[in-house]
């Protein structure tokens, strides 16, 4: 599953890149396919970032399971090299076979998800899929790597089991992090906490880039210490129950002294619940600055959607304020990518759409260029610099629904641009009826906060289709490492299971323990995936507040409680039918 989600994205990545190079594109196409080679960008990193977590704990579960068979190889005489060699054999088999049936589902994946793509109204372009072959050439050796990084530290601790082990009815999980694992998750940690110390100060648009990262930290160094977190987690969980009900009695003590295998369980549930809920929190909260920023700036009372009519501007040329807002597709210097760029009028922009300077002088806009703050910090352009063959003369402050992240005057754009007619109109009609003056076109006039609220609309209904594009398949990889990992888990128990039921438990009473092992570390995992879903929003929330004040605090229920809702039935459901196999 993993070489097929980076297959998929490598495929349209390079379709996208290759059908941008054609001449004769519309801005609004060029607009399109830049929009969308942002998008499968972040997807093939979260989707990588999954194969790997995934793959590395599943890995370690397995050997872990496999312990008394180690045991028994070491008694007969194999050597620590010979298991350790023999697990990554298995493994470099296994990954081989999945990457070329990977690659196969990929190329037949790649048109229908465009085909999904193109019915959600996200393309409306037809794009040159490239040949298969390099999809294949990356994706398949990226999982076979993966696989063996994932099978090379198990096969370490393989290698250290002891020949005893075959004697062993049960043994004790070591809890505390190795070396390594201590390393790593302080390193995350530190950055996490760097993060939240410098929230307050971050520009909000770094802020929603950082959320992207911040959680995988975050998820990687709360698995280093998952041996300690998740079965003490999980124990608490199930105190209120515990005295109850003896299958959850038997439930808790199982997954607190247990490590492997609510590690196991917890890691996919934990990657899935942080990164998805982080993006759909951070999304809805820059949502509610956007707005808050066009209701703070927006001086116009009115907006006018010209929907392409040429004839609106002659209409307006005798109202008093009337900023027009062309935005375009340009490069901006030979080796940079397609930007969104405005040409404003430097008279009308500044007053109608309160531009708010922070360096520089807007009144130098006439032959100069303005950059927001967020462009100028990612993209290392400051004040004084030359872009477009003219140096930056202002950099102001960010205002996504207002202007582009580039302003240029008419002098600058080029002559196919010049005649543009603009999207819309910024308009102070003074006395005049502004809907009587525009009576007989197609345009649309709105109030300034009919248009706010409509703009805040679209850009949550875009939000969300973006994410179930960036976040479907990998939920859906996710889903399937739950499903495993229950599972899996449930095959290993048979004889544990098999003495209890000799000690007097029912069926019943055993089918119910599996379902409360499941139920309580699915739990203790979505509420440390609530926990770092909470600090990435607190996070981005305290970025965009010392941005703007007055902001909404809009928090989204439902996409929120469908993941929570999604990983425990999945869960339960493996775990019913697991313990239906393995109880006897």
């Amino acid at each position: 599953m993993g070489v097929v989600l980076l297959s998929v994205a490598i495929t349209v990545g390079v379709a996208v890149d290759t059908t941008g190079r054609h001449a004769g594109l519309s801005v609004a196409d060029r607009a399109q396919l830049s929009d969308l080679a942002a998008l499968f960008g972040i997807m093939s990193g979260v989707s990588m970032f999954m194969a790997i977590f995934v793959v590395g704990s599943t890995f370690g579960f397995v050997v872990a399971t496999r312990r008394r068979q180690l045991g028994l190889l070491r008694l007969v005489g194999a050597t620590p090299r010979q298991v350790r060699l023999m697990v990554l054999g298995e493994s470099a088999v296994v990954a081989v076979l999945a990457a070329a049936l990977g690659g196969l589902v990929g190329t037949v994946a790649a048109p229908a998800f465009l085909e999904v793509v193109r019915w959600k109204g996200l393309l409306s372009l037809h794009l040159d899929l490239p040949a298969p072959w390099l999809a294949w050439s990356i994706a398949g050796p990226s999982g076979i790597v993966v696989a063996l990084l994932g099978a090379w530290r198990s096969s370490k601790r393989a290698s250290r089991v002891s020949p005893l082990a075959v004697f062993q009815e049960a043994g004790l999980e070591r809890r505390r992090p190795s070396a390594w694992q201590l390393v790593i998750g302080l390193v995350c940690f530190a950055g996490a906490g760097t993060a939240l110390v410098l929230a307050h100060r971050l520009d909000p648009v770094f802020a929603l880039a950082m959320s992207i990262l911040l959680p995988e930290v975050v998820v990687v160094g709360l698995y280093c210490f998952g041996g300690w977190i998740f079965p003490a987690l999980a124990g608490l969980v199930a105190r209120p129950f515990a005295g109850r009900d003896v299958s959850a009695r038997l439930a808790r003590d199982h997954v607190r002294t247990a490590v492997r295998t609510p590690v196991a369980l917890a890691a996919p549930i934990l990657a899935i619940s942080a990164v998805a809920g982080s993006m759909i929190l951070s999304l809805s909260f820059v949502a509610d600055w956007a707005t808050a920023l066009d209701r703070e700036q927006l001086a116009a009372p009115y907006v006018v959607e010209t929907s392409g009519d040429a004839s609106v501007a002659g209409l307006l040329a005798g109202v008093p304020l009337a900023d027009p807002r062309v935005s375009v597709v340009m490069r901006l210097n030979a080796d940079n990518t397609d930007q969104d760029v405005e040409i404003v009028d430097p008279a009308t922009a500044p007053e109608a759409r309160g531009m708010k300077v922070v360096e520089g002088d807007l009144s130098k806009l006439d032959h100069g260029v303005a950059v927001t703050k967020g462009f100028s910090s990612d993209s290392g352009v400051h004040l004084g610099d030359k872009v477009l063959g003219a140096r930056v003369v202002a950099v102001v402050r960010d205002a996504p629904d207002l202007y582009s992240d580039v302003i240029i005057p008419p002098s600058l754009a080029p002559a196919k641009y010049r005649d543009a007619t603009p999207e819309l109109y910024f308009v102070d009609p003074g006395s005049a009826d502004l809907r009587s003056l525009l009576k007989g076109t197609d345009a649309t006039v709105s109030t300034a906060d009919e248009w706010i609220d409509q703009t805040d609309a679209k850009t949550r209904a875009n939000n969300d289709l973006g994410l179930w594009i960036l976040l479907g398949p990998s939920g859906v990889y996710a889903a399937i490492a739950i499903v495993n990992s229950v599972l899996v888990g449930a095959s290993q128990r048979r004889v544990q299971l098999r003495t209890i039921a000799l000690l007097g438990a029912t069926r019943d009473q055993l089918r119910r323990m599996a379902l409360w092992e499941a139920g309580l570390v699915g739990a203790a995992a979505l509420l440390v995936g609530g926990a770092v879903t909470a600090v990435v929003g607190w996070t981005v929330r305290s970025a965009t507040s010392a941005d703007v004040s007055g902001q909404a605090f809009t928090l989204p229920w439902l996409p929120l409680t469908a993941i929570v809702a999604t990983c425990a039935g999945l869960t339960l459901v493996a775990a019913l039918v697991g313990s239906r196999r393995a109880v006897p």
